[in-house]
């Protein structure tokens, strides 16, 4: 098989990907900044079909992920890591909120993603769906890269991978790597603090 097959160019598409993010995202939404008041009223819609309430942000810190429901493994282990470290977190864990936003709208209705988030552990991770307008808005305000690249009969999403905490005025506190491990993920949101 040709070094260059389609598995093996989707792994070093992807690594490269996370690569350039991580410099690009330097430029965007760096660690201390605060995020307009315009996100407040970004159009996103909850698992239950609901508009969300622009207070969802006001009331916690966020620990925000951007991913597919049908990406193959990034995600996956994203949140199943975020999961678990709400998990570890033990009480602390109340001053946090776990939220998948998905890059993919077209395919990740409501119902969908409430199917996909039961299927990882932690009790408090939630999944929203923004409209193509609010999901460009949201890639360029925290630096997002997303492409579309087709598969046999379908499509993937390559995108970057990071995991971002937002207060409750709307500073980022943290921003680490995607595949960041679990304890990782707990011992970070531990130390993190708001801006002075």
């Amino acid at each position: 098989m040709s070094f260059f097959s389609k598995p093996t160019l989707w792994k070093y598409s992807a690594l490269l990907l996370a690569f350039i993010s991580v410099f690009h995202c330097k430029n965007q939404f760096s660690t201390g900044n605060k995020l307009p008041d315009s996100f407040l009223n970004l159009k996103l819609v909850n698992p239950e079909g609901q508009s969300l309430d622009p207070k969802f942000w006001t009331n916690k810190k966020s620990v925000l992920y951007f991913g597919f429901s049908h990406c193959p493994d990034m995600c996956p282990m994203a949140l199943t890591n975020l999961g678990r470290a709400s998990q570890i977190l033990g009480d602390k864990n109340k001053e946090y909120q776990f939220v998948f936003i998905t890059l993919d709208p077209d395919r990740d209705a409501p119902g969908v993603l409430k199917n996909y988030i039961n299927r990882f552990p932690g009790k408090n991770l939630t999944a929203l769906s923004p409209d193509l307008e609010s999901l460009n808005k949201i890639a360029d305000l925290f630096g997002i890269i997303r492409k579309k690249i087709k598969t046999s009969g379908s499509y993937a999403i390559d995108h970057s991978n990071l995991i971002y905490v937002i207060d409750e005025n709307l500073n980022q506190i943290v921003k680490m790597p995607g595949g960041t491990s679990a304890t990782g993920i707990a011992t970070s949101l531990r130390e993190s603090g708001s801006p002075k």
